[in-house]
């Protein structure tokens, strides 16, 4: 999946929306307290996003003139749970969370979320950088149901400009994931389904 990066517009979008609902958007990753085992009102996901920027610029004059370098951002991904009939999330209060993650490090995320779908919406440069894109990924959140959604993986150019394309994909990696959740959160380690995410 190729899509052109959204400049400006989407990512002050993205900003006026979280100005409408508040700035205490929660975190996907709920790591570091207390997770409760699924149950009859939520399920529990676990899953990773994982950003790689190229190691070499491109050859264009422009993009080198121009050009930010990806590899120094911070990325923060919006996530919703939307409702059947607005799929896309354009209802202004929905729940949201928010992910953030910086190239080449793995961000191992788990959390306990109500029953329901939810749409990795958006990513977009942390701070005010106006760049940032759509990423249309959903995962199900199941009553009583430990869930591996896969490894996210956003590839962008090392140095980014207005319309530069980037690409993602969902990857398995529910072995070494699930292992190094174990160590923290043993009593989420069995019977995992493996539902990965997928484009809307």
């Amino acid at each position: 999946m190729s899509r052109p990066i959204a400049y400006f517009v989407r990512a002050f979008c993205f900003c006026a929306t979280s100005v409408l609902v508040g700035c205490s958007t929660p975190s996907l990753d709920m790591t570091g307290r207390p997770i409760a085992p699924a149950g009859p009102d939520g399920g529990v996901v676990i899953g990773s996003v994982l950003v790689h920027a190229d190691q070499e610029a491109p050859d264009s004059w422009f993009n080198r003139l121009f050009g930010r370098k990806a590899a120094g951002f911070t990325y923060e991904f919006e996530i919703l749970r939307v409702q059947a009939t607005d799929l896309k999330g354009t209802h202004p209060y929905l729940d949201r969370y928010q992910l953030d993650a910086k190239p080449g490090e793995e961000r191992i995320f788990v959390a306990r979320l109500p029953v329901g779908t939810y749409l990795f919406k958006t990513f977009r440069h942390e701070g005010l950088s106006a760049m940032g894109g759509d990423v249309g990924l959903t995962f199900h959140v199941a009553p009583e149901t430990t869930s591996y959604i896969g490894r996210f993986v956003l590839d962008i150019p090392r140095r980014v400009a207005m319309g530069t394309s980037y690409t993602y994909h969902v990857q398995d990696a529910s072995e070494t994931t699930l292992a190094a959740v174990q160590k923290q959160y043993p009593h989420l380690g069995g019977q995992v389904v493996i539902a990965p995410m997928r484009a809307r």
